[in-house]
């Protein structure tokens, strides 16, 4: 089995995630052919494409007294086939300071096949100075499935505040859920 890979492993570069889930993919595609390098590169991307999913993750934090936090943020997206297993939000795409009080920030995650989206699992490891924090909601955009869900939730995911939970699993509103031509 061959899984390239192709992209960055860094904060600072590309999409900024360090994990990667990666797809195999046939050995023709790995195989050097020397007089025509670029074009299997590019095919080698389409066909890695076709087989992942790309989610633009966006998070909004409540717009309450100490709603932030400093702590490490992660998620977990759960399909009717599989799921992606826990992915670290490392850099949003808007905010270099992410998780401040009334902002949203923006991820990409990328997947293989999940199948329909059910249900999220979001929380953070209680680690630095201010760890509570207020999720207002989470919205998943999957473009190449020409769905965009929002995940409701308006509560603390604080030791200290609410239940004291510092995960919370949320489904879908449905009357949320946006659908259109991938």
């Amino acid at each position: 089995y061959y899984f390239p890979c192709q992209r960055w492993l860094a904060v600072e570069e590309d999409d900024g995630q360090i994990v990667r889930e990666l797809v195999p993919v046939d050995e023709a595609f790995v195989k050097k052919d020397s007089e025509n390098d670029g074009q299997s590169l590019a095919t080698l991307g389409l066909e890695q494409k076709a087989k992942s999913t790309t989610y633009t993750v966006k998070v909004k934090t409540g717009d309450k007294k100490n709603a932030g936090t400093d702590a490490k943020v992660f998620i977990t997206l759960y399909g009717s086939k599989d799921d992606t297993g826990i992915v670290s939000l490392k850099a949003s795409k808007i905010n270099k300071n992410k998780f401040e009080r009334g902002k949203v920030d923006e991820f990409t995650v990328e997947s293989v096949d999940i199948g329909d989206l059910k249900k999220i699992k979001i929380g953070h490891d209680n680690k630095g100075n201010s760890t509570g924090w207020f999720l207002e909601w989470v919205e998943i955009d999957a473009p190449s499935l020409g769905r965009c869900l929002k995940f409701p939730c308006g509560r603390w995911l604080d030791k200290s505040e609410d239940d004291g939970a510092i995960e919370r699993i949320i489904f879908p509103a449905e009357l949320q859920t946006t659908e259109y031509i991938p």
